[in-house]
């Protein structure tokens, strides 16, 4: 396990705000000479992200240090995320133990598994199953095992964090069993449509949406994810780009009668973005996520709470998500921007941008890459191109999506395995 050395007297501290202006509660008075063992130790800014073996008076495990007043290695947070669809990696425990080894193998550190999909949970849930009815997805490869569990018992070997991936958040798929079991909980467009015809990017939609308002859906959220943090050592839960609240959406009668009880009798403004609808709609779902965060560290204090949204401009503007405001009110530990963005001065573009900028100097900032998708391959070159600008920048980190196309540079209609002396020069030569 790494050691941090105390080369000035400093604090530990919960954020990155300077020592004077915080409460005695959210920081640790520490002395030179003092040496601590950590699980990790990532960069933000001038700080270190750390996770202590053990707690630190009121600030616990995780906190950050003032890097010139200590001395201790950064690691640069490696991840992918691990998934169930176009790949094997989570079908058996053997093909985990062989997935996680080829990770530790090339210096990668934090997973993402999908653990939230299509209205099911892929591991053993008995709130999935009191609120669904079933406790875990049919897909027979996950029937008779706990895939969290061997997961975790796996990572734990090789010291890679595990942060579980609700990958469906507020969304669930047409016609699913969950939609069929709570159709009232569905939040609607202005016509009574529960499926969108095209999202506000022009491309059709596939999902429907649970009603980020509803206090049904709300508990339901909450015991799900609070669930998973006390009966498995996760090392945090990240929520992604469907934990939003799509602008066309919200129209349902359920939405529009809170709207008027919370706003003196006036009617729901039929103009989705009617700054009156935004403010309000946007603030339900931002005291839902304060919900979650809240539950998490009630349950462990040490587990964070990771957010793999979009770019601000286009997720505040389409799905009323403004991770910069989650981030400075505290409720986001962690950022994986996605960066979908295969052309390079268009990737660079977004990693400039003030709040990317301002979110790395205060919580670990990683940046997501796409690696391609069954039907869309990417070039290693273009990879290492956008991992160098991730690097050139000091940003914490770098996100893959995903396990399979990490490894694989097509997968249809015949797999095309990368070149493994490129991953490693890729990975095993940078920390």
């Amino acid at each position: 396990m790494p050691l941090l050395t105390v080369t000035r007297n400093t604090f530990f501290k919960k954020t990155t705000a300077q020592s004077a202006s915080l409460a005695s509660i959210d920081k640790f008075s520490v002395n030179a000479g003092q040496f601590f063992e950590v699980n990790y130790a990532f960069r933000v800014g001038q700080h270190c992200f750390i996770k202590l073996k053990n707690p630190l008076g009121t600030v616990g495990k995780i906190g950050y240090f003032y890097l010139p007043h200590v001395s201790v290695e950064i690691e640069e947070i490696r991840a992918v995320w691990l998934t169930n669809v176009d790949s094997d990696v989570l079908s058996s425990q053997t093909a985990i133990q062989q997935g996680l080894q080829q990770l530790k193998d090339l210096g990668f550190n934090t997973i993402y598994p999908a653990v939230w999909q299509k209205g099911f949970t892929l591991y053993p849930s008995k709130i999935a199953e009191n609120f669904i009815g079933s406790p875990i997805t049919p897909n027979p490869i996950f029937a008779d095992r706990d895939m969290l569990a061997e997961l975790v018992e796996t990572a734990n070997s090789l010291n890679l964090r595990v942060i579980p991936w609700f990958e469906y958040g507020l969304a669930t798929l047409p016609d699913s069993q969950l939609e069929k079991k709570h159709p009232h909980l569905l939040t609607l467009d202005q016509n009574g449509n529960k499926i969108r015809i095209k999202t506000s990017d022009g491309k059709p939609d596939h999902h429907v949406w649970f009603n980020p308002c509803h206090p049904v859906v709300q508990q339901f959220m909450v015991d799900l994810i609070s669930d998973v943090v006390v009966r498995y050592e996760v090392d945090g839960i990240q929520l992604d780009d469907h934990f939003v609240f799509p602008i066309e959406l919200g129209y349902d009668s359920f939405t529009k009668a809170l709207y008027r009880i919370e706003n003196r009798g006036k009617s729901l403004p039929l103009d989705p973005k009617h700054p009156d609808r935004l403010n309000w709609a946007s603030a339900k779902l931002t005291h839902l996520l304060a919900r979650i965060f809240k539950a998490i560290k009630a349950k462990r204090s040490d587990c964070l709470l990771s957010l793999s949204p979009n770019p601000l401009g286009f997720s505040k503007t389409n799905y009323l998500a403004d991770w910069q405001d989650w981030e400075k009110q505290g409720l986001i530990e962690e950022l994986v921007l996605q960066v979908y963005r295969e052309a390079l001065p268009a990737f660079a573009g977004e990693l400039d941008k003030s709040e990317v900028f301002e979110s790395r100097h205060h919580i670990p900032t990683v940046i997501g890459i796409l690696t391609g998708l069954r039907v869309k391959s990417i070039a290693t070159s273009t990879i290492e191109n956008q991992l160098q600008e991730i690097r050139q920048r000091k940003l914490a980190g770098v996100a893959f999506f995903f396990y399979e196309t990490l490894f694989n540079e097509a997968l249809s209609p015949a797999k095309i395995t990368r070149n493994l002396a490129d991953l490693n020069r890729l990975f095993k030569s940078s920390s």
